[in-house]
């Protein structure tokens, strides 16, 4: 029978020997010549003869050994995979890495073909992870991570990177979920605090679009089909990204009308202003090349890149504090404070739900408080003193 002093006594010989224990049928320590010992179990499956390691002696004591001894062969008993075999699939699990290869290889491949992601957001993903993610739980074990694993990954990170990071995990992680990597409902970014972010307010005033517009017409010799995008979306209302997506075979000239076959709330129509027709009407068709803003063979130009010329133009402009997607806001400001409703804001620039409308609808409100106080001055004098 095994006892604590029978195995810190063991001496090791010239080749590999065991101690078997009376108590636990099958459980043994093993003496390598070299003096290491290890707790083994003797099993055996469908008729054939197995030995596990079940841990190096010192790391369990005789009595913990012999409980996980007696529950592993309750385990053979009752058909569950056998140890050896469980040991080899946590081995051969999914890593953290290996998700991200798959989630944004063939399975963002699969929804990009069938509409259901950009490539933007792909890149976006992919930026995370190799940034953030991969380095800290890339080698990690897809089924062991854990919630305190992902507050460590973020605690360090300011707010608006916080809650993209956070995102990236989360999709990755229900992804893996519908993957059988994971037990269901176990995603560990899930009750993970997303941080409070201020909503960016910046719209451009009247001056400051005529001087973009000035400076942008000063960039048409040099980026001339970027400069287009850019009146065109400040004009529409479109992401940058949906204008640098049009097609001429989805634009119809006599309608004013272009086909977006790909947006965040998937297929639609939207009418274009004439004076963004007019902008269209002077790009070059590019043969080969299906785009409206070509680019390089087979391409149009990217968002970078529209980026970039935008913030040369800001600049040359005098503007301060401007990104492209301010002309998205600027627009939809403006048309709240002309009347419109969030629902007819939600449909007119293709949001999902009346969140982002409504946000808009509440800008307007504070330039409609303004009018309200000047109008109510201007009346209260027409009143006279004695009467207001």
């Amino acid at each position: 029978m095994l006892t604590e002093k029978r195995i810190r006594d063991a001496k090791p010989g010239p080749k590999a020997a065991i101690l078997w224990d009376s108590s636990i049928k099958g459980l043994g320590v093993k003496i390598q010549p070299g003096g290491s010992k290890v707790y083994v179990l003797s099993y055996r499956i469908d008729g054939r003869k197995r030995q596990a390691t079940l841990a190096r002696v010192g790391e369990l004591s005789l009595a913990d050994a012999r409980k996980r001894a007696g529950a592993e062969m309750v385990r053979i008993r009752e058909g569950d995979a056998d140890p050896l075999q469980r040991r080899q699939e946590r081995k051969d699990a999914p890593t953290v890495a290996d998700a991200f290869n798959r989630f944004l290889g063939p399975f963002s491949e699969r929804r990009i073909a069938n509409g259901r992601l950009t490539e933007t957001t792909r890149s976006e993903y992919a930026k995370q992870a190799r940034k953030y993610v991969l380095p800290a739980l890339g080698s990690r074990k897809v089924a062991s991570v854990t919630r305190g694993d992902v507050e460590a990954l973020v605690e360090p990170m300011p707010g608006p990177t916080r809650n993209r990071v956070l995102a990236v995990v989360s999709r990755l992680m229900n992804v893996c979920e519908t993957w059988e990597w994971r037990p269901q409902h176990s995603n560990p970014a899930r009750g993970v605090e997303r941080a409070k972010e201020n909503v960016r307010r910046r719209v451009l005033s009247p001056a400051e679009m005529t001087a973009l517009a000035d400076a942008l017409d000063g960039l048409s010799g040099a980026h001339p089909v970027a400069a287009a995008a850019l009146k065109i979306a400040a004009l529409s209302g479109l992401r940058i990204s949906e204008v640098l997506e049009f097609r001429w075979e989805n634009v119809d000239a006599e309608t004013g009308r272009v086909h977006l076959p790909r947006t965040k709330t998937g297929e639609r129509d939207h009418d274009l202003p004439q004076a963004a027709m007019a902008i269209l009407a002077t790009l070059p068709h590019v043969h080969g090349n299906p785009w409206c803003f070509a680019s390089k063979a087979g391409a149009h130009v990217q968002r970078r890149q529209a980026g970039v010329v935008f913030r040369k133009a800001a600049a040359a402009a005098g503007i301060e504090d401007a990104r492209v997607h301010d002309l998205r806001r600027t627009l939809a400001t403006r048309a709240a404070a002309a009347g419109l409703s969030a629902f007819a804001l939600r449909d007119m620039l293709g949001w999902k739900d009346l969140a982002m409308p409504a946000r808009y609808v509440q800008l307007a409100g504070e330039t409609a408080r303004e009018h309200r106080l000047s109008i109510g001055d201007a009346i209260a004098a027409d009143m006279g003193a004695d009467h207001a």
